[in-house]
Parts: structure tokens; sequence; C-alpha cells
């Protein structure tokens, strides 16, 4: 259950420490790489990069059609995302790349079978091999990434208990308006970083009342059935409210083709100087072996904490 769960102790108190985590990744690669100097982008653009591929996420997430993906991976995936950055740099790994393999990884912690093969048929014929080869050779940086924290737990699942709780207050008709809605309202959300600040009940419930009021259908009895008290009611609707501001204000979201090619081209060059300095020493190795490494520990804790 959610309110035992790693995600719920993952929840950032609010949108400026996230921030901070995300300026602390840059300064850090920054700090790491001087030699990349000339071609440093900021936190802000970084973000900027990452929102684009968020959303080129959920369109990639429509192309599968036999079957068609689960909603639940979209979330899983789009989490698995947001949360590699707070650990990366956009400067050290493409967020390209770093999308599709999470789709991927998304696929099988929530059991959709798809073999690499046929997941990289999908995309443009000069992308399949390299694609493959990073996603194939990084699944394991993605587990290390996100703590081995791999349940998502989404708010599709509690706004159909909350429509199931409704189900005696309104007919089928007004029901099936009100999924609609919410449906939308939580795709929104999870472009945003609301699903990183709030449970996904407290979104699924400010889902479903922006589209009551959108309905111009009466949920205030229903809301009041869900607080003991007028202080839980009164710290519900404060919450409601802060996740609609979240996504009026982050929703919304806009790059010209010019600064896209201009943060994509930094990027590449930052990545042939990485990957020239490996090729002339042992970087390459040395990296590989501080990960191994750092396998190793995480296992024997692991062990120690079963023991």
């Amino acid at each position: 259950m959610f309110h035992s769960s790693k995600q719920r102790q993952m929840l950032f108190k609010s949108e400026v420490e996230i921030q901070e985590i995300r300026n602390k990744v840059n300064q850090d690669f920054k700090n790491s790489h001087p030699e990349c100097a000339e071609f440093f982008i900021s936190a802000e653009d970084e973000r900027l990069l990452c929102r684009k591929f968020e959303r080129e996420l959920l369109r990639f997430c429509n192309v599968f059609d036999e079957p068609p993906l689960f909603r639940s991976i979209k979330c899983t995936a789009m989490n698995f995302l947001k949360r590699f950055y707070l650990k990366y740099s956009a400067m050290e790994f493409y967020p390209q790349n770093v999308m599709l393999l999470c789709v991927y990884f998304a696929c099988k912690v929530d059991e959709y079978t798809i073999g690499i093969d046929k997941y990289v048929s999908m995309l443009e014929e000069s992308l399949q091999y390299e694609t493959g080869s990073f996603i194939l050779g990084n699944e394991f940086l993605l587990m290390e990434a996100l703590d081995y924290s791999l349940t998502v737990y989404n708010s599709y699942r509690p706004l159909d208990g909350f429509l199931i709780e409704l189900r005696d207050r309104l007919s089928v008709e007004s029901s099936e308006c009100l999924k609609k809605l919410a449906l939308s309202f939580i795709n929104d959300a999870i472009l945003t970083d609301a699903t990183l600040l709030y449970s996904p009940s407290q979104i699924a419930l400010s889902a479903l009342v922006y589209s009551s009021e959108q309905n111009k259908i009466d949920m205030g009895s229903y809301l009041k059935s869900l607080a003991p008290d007028s202080s839980t009611y009164n710290k519900l609707l404060g919450t409601i409210t802060k996740i609609r501001q979240h996504l009026q204000l982050n929703y919304k979201f806009q790059i010209s083709s010019s600064k896209l090619k201009e943060l994509e081209a930094k990027c590449t060059a930052i990545s042939k100087s990485l990957e020239s300095d490996n090729d002339e020493g042992s970087s390459a190795d040395e990296k590989q072996g501080e990960r191994i490494s750092k396998r190793r520990k995480t296992v024997d804790e692991m062990e120690t904490e079963i023991s």
C-alpha cells in the first residue's frame, strides 16, 4: 500500500527542495568535468530538455498497439525518468536515451512482455542498434538511480475507487463525464512535479473535484464525508487547491526549435568529449569498477538487513 511504501517516504516537501537538488546535480557535473566548460548548460535548460522528452515519452507510449500499453506504465516510466534526473545530469545522459530506457524498464516492472528487438523496431532504423545497446547496458544504472525502489503507485486506481464510492450518488452518465475529465487532469499532472510532491489519492481527488466543477456536479457532501472533522476538511481543500495551482503554473511548456537544437548540440559535444577522455585512459574501466563496487556494497547491505 502507498502509505507504507518507499514512494511515500520519497515525496518532497516543496518545489524549492526539488529545484535545489536539480541545481546540485547540475553543479556537481560541472565540477567533475571542467574540460567541458564551454558546452555547459544551466539547471533550468536541463529541465527544459527533460520536459521536452517527458512529453515525447507519452507520445512514444501511444505507439504501442498490440496490445496497447497499460495506463500504469506511462506513470511508472515518467516517475523513473523524473527520479533519474534527481541523481544524474542531462549533460551526462541525454534524455532521449534515458526516456526510452525508462519506458522499456517500466514495461518489465508492470509485466508488459516485449523483447528488446521488438521494442527498438518501433524506432527509426538508424537509432535501433545504439538505443538497444544503451538500454541493455544501463538497466542496472537506472535501478541504482531509483535506489532499487521500483514499485510506483499511480492516481488511476484511487480515481476508480472514488468513482465506485460515488456510484450510489450519481447517474451512470454523470459518472462517465466525471471520469473523462479527471483522467485528463491526471495525465496533465504526470507532466509536472505534482507526482513528486503529492500522493496518488490526493491527485486523484483533485482531478475529481476539477472535473465536478467543469461538469457542474456538486461534490461538497462527498468531500465532507471523507473528512472526520472541519480541520481535516479544510486541510483537504487546501491540498486540492495547491495541486490545482501547481498544474496551472507548471503544465504549460514551450521550447523553440532553435533552443532545442542549441541544447542538443551542447549535450552532444559533452558526450563526445567524455567518450574521448574514456578512450585516452582507463577512466571508463575505473567508472565501471566503481559501479560494480557500489553494486556489491548494496547487495552486502541488503544481505545484512535480511540476516
